[in-house]
């Protein structure tokens, strides 16, 4: 006779017992909302892949070039900066949504060498993305030393060297020059001169502005004093005019006058040719 076996206590599956506690009724109204959210929860991720993405595609979404607004560049910048830099996002997904945009953006104006500063990228609904840049303005040309009115260089208030193709050979003539003294810039557009000299002379040259024409000036010069200073000097072009600067500003020795101190004494000199003043002003003393 064989061994009876013996059947385990609830022998209800489990799968069983919690279909019977979901079906009692006290639980039946959560159990109800719950299918409901879960099903709704379903479709709506059914109807987004369906017809949501697709709307993420539309032209409200994405960026063109011809909705990306930029700063009005000044007369002085002939280059298209805003094409150039569109130019260098080309083959990048410009998504309105993409929460990298503003820095894709950002990125993309600041290696343009005209572009001093991006100061803000703001983008909004329908797709639109506004730009606010600082261009770079040009101060000082540096003549390196080959004979003639070629290679040229055109710098700004920081030394950062300017795109020559912007410039024609005759434009030289609207800036202070100053020789490169067989120094070499960088061959890079957009990134400083390392010279002291010649940071020096783009500082100053900014500081000037158009003071310079009035009085006839044509370069900067500079000379080392004996404790090692450079100290730079405006001059006419046949050198029958000399002002003696000094320091390049926020360099200044002691009780050497403060740069608008200095443009004051230049505005009070006359430009009358036929003037007595000395040929050599020195702006270093009050």
């Amino acid at each position: 006779m064989g061994k009876g076996q013996t059947k385990p206590a609830g022998g209800r599956a489990p799968g069983f017992n919690l279909a019977a506690i979901l079906l009692r009724p006290q639980n039946r109204g959560w159990v109800t909302t719950s299918a409901v959210v879960l099903a709704a929860l379903i479709g709506f991720g059914i109807a987004w892949q369906r017809w949501g993405v697709p709307s993420l595609e539309g032209d409200d979404y994405l960026v063109t070039a011809e909705k990306i607004t930029v700063t009005p560049q000044p007369a002085w910048i002939h280059a298209n900066v805003k094409a150039d830099c569109v130019r260098s996002l080309a083959g990048m997904r410009l998504a309105l949504l993409d929460r990298d945009l503003v820095e894709k953006v950002a990125s993309a104006f600041a290696l343009h060498p005209w572009v001093a500063e991006v100061i803000r990228v703001e983008k909004t609904y329908p797709a639109k993305v506004n730009v606010d840049l600082e261009y770079r303005r040009p101060v000082l040309v540096v003549k390196l030393d080959i004979p003639g009115d070629e290679n040229l260089l055109f710098l700004d208030e920081h030394a950062v060297l300017l795109p020559s193709t912007d410039f024609a050979p005759t434009q030289a003539r609207d800036y202070l020059r100053i020789a490169a003294a067989s120094e070499t810039p960088s061959s890079v557009y957009g990134v400083p001169w390392k010279s002291d000299r010649i940071a020096g002379a783009a500082a100053i040259a900014a500081c000037l502005d158009d003071h310079w024409q009035p009085l006839g000036l044509y370069s900067i010069v500079t000379t080392r004093i004996g404790s090692g200073d450079l100290v730079y000097e405006l001059r006419s072009q046949d050198e029958k005019r000399r002002v003696i600067w000094g320091h390049p500003p926020g360099h200044e020795a002691s009780g050497e006058p403060h740069p608008d101190q200095k443009l004051a004494a230049l505005a009070n000199l006359k430009t009358d040719p036929t003037s007595t003043e000395p040929k050599t002003i020195d702006l270093r003393t009050p």
